[in-house]
């Protein structure tokens, strides 16, 4: 179903089912809707004749094992407005399947060597060092801007080559690159706009490509220009697509990692001290945080065929959205589901996705997390949550554009 903007922004959460993506209200604490939505109404369609899928088994189901594709049969993802050709996800891995989809992500993997591992966990260390100190300094920070957002947009710059001088740029054009996920909701304003980024992207990035072709350097759009595969390599516009899609996808995201981790530990002080005083749960914290309030709350599939799925026959072409925050707070697969725990037994979440389109990204992600909750805990003893100056951004992530905190 094609609704206008109009059409969009009339709909109520009665419409909804009580859980409208677009309301103030989910976007502040979507769980409680969530709850009531997979109670009542597990599998459901919604005004946009998308399907939700809200349990947990259903939700794995569906991205491990059901009949699906990632893209409509035009080519194009069910969120994502066509837009232009140029820096969007359309040829990304992402929005690819089968043998063309592990051909690409098979090349890419082969990019992250043991060198350039070791050279993301050095600069996410020195970034969190840095930032910290400034915070600590100052007697307080803005999480967002001084840590979260600032950890994965320079640790990006650096091991992808990008002089720092270039850094706020990048901030900009990757922030309004990622709504491109919800573009196809969004005023002709906001899509000119993300429209533009895509295509500043594309140019930075190629000229990038051209300049490492004839000067590799020891970074990882070099590894990804050095990486083959059966003899086989990405061919140049393949190269710019996977460049941007693995830093536009992850990036917002470990914001929202990190954003939300630290909130949760800020509204837990108990379990912060317990990370304080037993460094080795920081592992475990940052899945416990991943689950408990996910930077991605729904992703998509679409079926190829007719299928059941949570005991509700699904058409063929039907948009599937899973509800992974919806899931990673189901009672029936976790105990006390809103309980934030650290010492977690049962924290296996369903964050990073599942089954052949699994988050790459997720190794990285992981470090980027366990660096910033693990120093954060261990360094600031005494932080205190400023509340009346938390705010969300606009993303179509849950990502905060405020979390300022001072220390005491």
């Amino acid at each position: 179903m094609s609704l206008t903007l109009e059409q969009m922004a009339a709909l109520t959460d009665e419409d909804w089912g009580g859980a409208n993506p677009l309301s103030p209200a989910f976007r502040a604490d979507p769980y409680p809707a969530l709850a009531q939505l997979r109670e009542r109404d597990p599998v459901n369609l919604t005004p946009l004749g998308i399907w939700r899928v809200t349990r947990f088994d259903d939700v794995a189901y569906t991205l491990k094992h059901a009949p699906t594709r990632q893209t409509l049969r035009d080519g194009t993802s069910p969120n994502f407005d066509p837009l232009d050709r140029r820096g969007d996800f359309h040829e990304f891995m992402l929005n690819k399947d089968g043998e063309e989809h592990l051909r690409l992500r098979r090349l890419v993997i082969k990019a992250f060597t043991g060198r350039a591992v070791a050279r993301m966990e050095q600069e996410i260390r020195g970034a969190v060092t840095e930032a910290l100190d400034r915070g600590l300094a100052n007697g307080g920070m803005d999480i967002i801007e001084d840590l979260a957002l600032y950890v994965p947009s320079r640790m990006t710059c650096r091991i992808m080559g990008i002089p720092d001088a270039d850094r706020l740029l990048f901030t900009e054009w990757a922030g309004l690159r990622t709504r491109a996920f919800w573009a196809r909701y969004l005023p002709p304003d906001e899509q000119a706009a993300i429209r533009a980024a895509g295509a500043s992207l594309a140019d930075y990035f190629e000229a990038l490509v051209r300049e490492r072709r004839r000067q590799p350097g020891e970074d990882l759009l070099s590894e990804l220009i050095r990486a083959e595969e059966d003899g086989e390599r990405l061919r140049e516009g393949e190269l710019v697509v996977q460049a941007v899609g693995l830093l536009v996808a992850g990036y917002e995201t470990t914001i929202g990692l990190i954003g939300n981790g630290i909130r949760a530990l800020l509204e837990h002080p108990a379990e912060a001290a317990r990370v304080r005083a037993e460094p080795a749960l920081v592992d475990n914290a940052v899945e416990e945080c991943l689950r408990y309030d996910t930077p991605v709350v729904f992703n998509w599939r679409i079926l190829r065929e007719a299928h059941v799925i949570g005991g509700c026959e699904l058409p063929a072409d039907a948009v599937i959205w899973v509800m992974l925050g919806a899931a990673n707070r189901d009672p029936a697969r976790f105990a006390a589901p809103d309980r934030f725990d650290v010492g977690r037994e049962d924290v296996g979440h369903v964050s990073f996705g599942g089954g052949a389109h699994f988050c790459l990204g997720h190794q990285l992600a992981r470090m980027e997390g366990r660096a910033a909750l693990g120093e954060f805990c261990r360094r600031a003893a005494a932080p205190r949550l400023e509340v009346d100056g938390l705010a969300w951004s606009n993303s179509f992530f849950r990502v905060l554009g405020r979390l300022p905190v001072s220390f005491h």
